[in-house]
């Protein structure tokens, strides 16, 4: 069942600067809604994503991605907007992918969604989603 996107219950914009990952992960734990276990996952998966964009930023060190992350009864999505140069997967072809077997291992599904944004520049939407037990 896909995730109502429109009213997320985390939207911040970050800067990305060496603090970027741990702001990250300070917002997405203030979202108590999770178990423990699942909010300690999903606080690294985001850290994860984020470390990502600020390792690629350091050519241009204006850039700010959007941090989104919705956790309805099922499901905690969270995706990560940015200029796609900041999390293309081809830039990191020379390097051991410890954040991609972070996402293969916790994530039930993740991907990166690519377009334009309204100003022509490419963009790029990298997310993760975690199916939540019924029990929580």
């Amino acid at each position: 069942m896909p995730v109502d996107t429109v009213l997320p219950d985390l939207q911040v914009s970050l800067h990305l600067d060496p603090f970027a990952p741990r702001a990250a992960r300070y917002y997405v734990a203030q979202l108590d809604r999770p178990s423990p276990d699942l909010r300690d996952a999903v606080v690294l998966l985001t850290s994860e994503l984020v470390s990502r964009a600020v390792e690629q930023c350091e050519q241009s060190p204006d850039e700010s991605v959007e941090l989104l992350a919705w956790m309805p009864p099922d499901i905690v999505r969270v995706e990560l907007r940015a200029p796609r140069e900041l999390l293309d997967l081809s830039a990191h072809a020379d390097r051991t992918h410890y954040d991609m077997l972070l996402l293969d291992q916790v994530a039930d599904r993740w991907s990166m969604d690519t377009a334009d944004s309204e100003d022509g520049e490419p963009s790029a939407c990298m997310w993760f989603e975690i199916d939540r037990n019924v029990t929580e």
